[in-house]
């Protein structure tokens, strides 16, 4: 189950920040013009793409795909959550995650979704340490990685996934109205304070679309992965715009989505 208190769903009275495409603003990118000259691959205009970098001896890459909330010190708000994918070693992986202060400190928590054909699934419950300085962002622990954010870069994307795995609360969508043709899928994180984001995609009318979800003060959002293999819809969607009402079993997702998860 997807195991938020219904209090969490309140809409808080803060008022939100501007959607995550106002993160280049306030994040400078880095000037890598061979990354330019070859890029093919971002997440989007609502998200923020980083390519990783491994502070060990590992052989790898990846990306990650952020969407950046407005968490602080003494909240359980995310300061950020983010989908990422990629090779090391020879070996794919595909992870979500939330990052979450505690005292000072901004705790990383996340799951990899597994049973798609990928090789690695490990769970991380607030083991990384993750540090965001200017336009990289630091993960230690468990892991030992940094991001860069790039406009886009050179990436072929992991096929689509149809399972979440054993880490997350996994739910099928379908149209609240049942007016909608389409169906998706829903991997929500269990580990962190509150569990409220999660992955998702799936396909309305016959076109795909990916999601990242989280919350804000103001209550819930979601930004479109647009970048190819995710899907042609690309869309955003802002704080206290989704309404989560809890039905037994599952939730009824109401405001800007009319949706059941089951």
């Amino acid at each position: 189950m997807f195991r938020l208190a219904i209090k969490s769903f309140t809409i808080g009275s803060l008022v939100a920040i501007s959607t995550a495409s106002s993160v280049f603003a306030q994040v400078p990118l880095i000037r890598n013009l061979d990354l330019v000259k070859t890029a093919n691959f971002s997440c989007g205009p609502h998200l923020s793409t980083y390519i990783v970098k491994p502070l060990d001896n590992r052989q790898g890459f990846g990306i990650r795909c952020v969407k950046f909330s407005e968490g602080r010190p003494g909240t359980t708000i995310p300061k950020l959550a983010w989908y990422g994918e990629g090779n090391w070693g020879g070996a794919t992986y595909r992870h979500v995650g939330q990052a979450i202060y505690r005292s000072s400190n901004l705790v990383g928590f996340a799951s990899d979704i597994h049973g798609n054909g990928e090789d690695i699934h490990n769970n991380f419950p607030g083991n990384l340490k993750v540090e965001v300085i200017g336009s990289t962002i630091r993960v230690t622990g468990a892991w030992n990685e940094e991001w860069h954010l790039v406009r886009s870069t050179n990436y072929q994307p992991l096929s689509r996934p149809n399972t979440c795995g054993g880490y997350f609360d996994e739910y099928r969508v379908s149209d609240l109205a049942g007016s909608r043709r389409g169906s998706g899928l829903r991997c929500v994180l269990r580990v962190g304070p509150n569990n409220t984001t999660w992955f998702g995609n799936g396909n309305w009318g016959g076109s795909t679309y990916s999601h990242i979800g989280t919350r804000s003060f103001n209550g819930y959002g979601a930004s479109d992965v647009c970048g190819t293999g995710f899907g042609p819809i690309c869309n955003t969607f802002g704080w206290g715009s989704l309404k989560f009402t809890p039905v037994p079993g599952a939730f009824n997702v109401t405001g800007a989505w009319s949706e059941k998860w089951r």
